[in-house]
């Protein structure tokens, strides 16, 4: 996820999952990675069953939790009553008492092990049985509405392709990104509200909020569970775009993101996010075969924490930190394509 910014919030997946972890685009050039698995959207894999909803339109919304009981019911309870619900547990030690205080049905999925957040959404995938699956982080609320515009949209553009409702935070503010981690698109160069008039296409799949015909999710292979947390969304990026599908805003639906304003980070948080990021990023470039230099790299983030340690700023001292300790993490190796 990964991506999922805004996570950090106690409560939501990225931030409360973060001292498990021990235990455990616009535009640019994809296609040219060398070596970049080739990728199917339509080919089932015979071992998954498939979709019996017998609704043309049925869709189950999925959430992956841990420690997330302070949040999870207001999200749930923004489902529409027409939906399906599946809530992925990824054994969470607080438990989850609070599934019996939802205010609507959902299968909980217990997971004996804190697997991570893609690997929880493939579970919550497979689990579904209907044509569509509804990925909603649990501190994010669906808006009236956003379901049934997300399905018009599926029909208008048909399948496969990964359909977005605009992402937005408590404040109103959109939470947009219009590219994948290797081709970033600066904040003044992208869309501004008053230029979208209607659906658009983009370059990043928000994990935030996302659905797609799940039999098209499950062909591509779902979340790469070689990705614990953050940047799994890019991944999945790149690989919708070798594959040909489409990436979709659709402002008419609107999903609220809580983004982590009850409480600000700590230094050990800030620490562990940016070292994991740092971990998830180096094994992207390795599975895409993107080049860099380590030594510039860890040269940058050393000045980094010099000038923050002579700023006084713990903060900025946590990132550039967090980030050059996870520069010499042991790698992932990628899997074969």
């Amino acid at each position: 996820m990964g991506g999922l910014l805004a996570k950090f919030a106690p409560g939501g997946y990225r931030g409360a999952a973060l001292h498990s972890l021990r235990r455990e685009g616009r535009r640019g050039r994809i296609r040219e990675a060398k070596g970049m698995p080739e990728v199917s959207a339509t080919t089932p894999d015979p071992a998954i069953p498939p979709a019996t909803d017998a609704a043309a339109d049925g869709v189950t919304v999925v959430f992956v939790t841990y420690n997330s009981g302070a949040v999870i019911g207001r999200a749930v309870a923004s489902v529409p009553p027409d939906c399906d619900v599946v809530v992925v547990d990824n054994a969470s030690p607080e438990g989850t008492a609070w599934h019996a205080g939802l205010a609507r049905p959902a299968r909980l999925v217990p997971m004996a092990r804190n697997v991570g957040f893609g690997a929880g959404c493939n579970a919550g995938a497979r689990e579904a049985r209907t044509r569509y699956v509804l990925f909603l982080n649990p501190d994010a609320a669906l808006e009236a509405g956003a379901v049934d515009a997300l399905r018009a949209a599926a029909a208008r553009y048909g399948a496969p392709a990964v359909l977005m409702p605009a992402i937005v935070g408590e404040d109103g503010r959109l939470m947009r990104k219009e590219g994948t981690i290797f081709e970033p698109v600066r904040r003044g160069a992208r869309l501004r509200p008053e230029e979208v008039a209607g659906d658009y296409c983009t370059r990043f799949v928000h994990g935030a909020a996302f659905m797609m015909a799940r039999d098209a999710f499950l062909a591509m292979g779902g979340f790469d569970e070689a990705i614990f947390l953050y940047h799994e969304d890019d991944d999945l990026s790149l690989r919708a775009i070798a594959a040909g599908v489409p990436i979709i805003v659709v402002p008419g639906a609107r999903a609220v993101h809580a983004g982590g304003r009850s409480s600000a980070p700590s230094f050990r948080q800030t620490f562990a996010i940016n070292r994991f990021k740092q971990q998830s990023e180096a094994y992207l470039r390795a599975k895409y075969r993107r080049r860099d230099s380590r030594a510039m790299q860890a040269l940058k983030l050393a000045g980094g924490c010099v000038l923050a340690l002579a700023l006084l700023d713990a903060h900025r001292l946590a990132i550039r930190s967090g980030k050059l300790l996870g520069l010499f993490d042991p790698p992932v190796t990628p899997k074969p394509g």
